[in-house]
């Protein structure tokens, strides 16, 4: 099965799930592995913390996400 979910789809949908309890500023990183996008991301907050969330390439699912 190919991918369905490029780079930019990714980056959006991991802005998207942040944005509900988040100001997001941009995103930083984004890789691929395994059929796995990692997408990092930079918050607006008093440490300008970093999130990093994983979404599936095929489905665009949220695998999971982190600090």
């Amino acid at each position: 099965m190919s991918l369905s979910i490029d780079s930019n789809k990714a980056k959006e949908i991991a802005i998207r799930f942040l944005e509900q309890h988040y100001s997001v500023i941009e995103t930083k990183q984004t890789d691929l592995q395994d059929d796995i996008w990692t997408v990092t991301v930079l918050l607006s907050s008093p440490n300008d913390q970093i999130r990093k969330i994983r979404v599936n390439a095929k489905t665009g699912k949220i695998i999971d996400w982190s600090k």
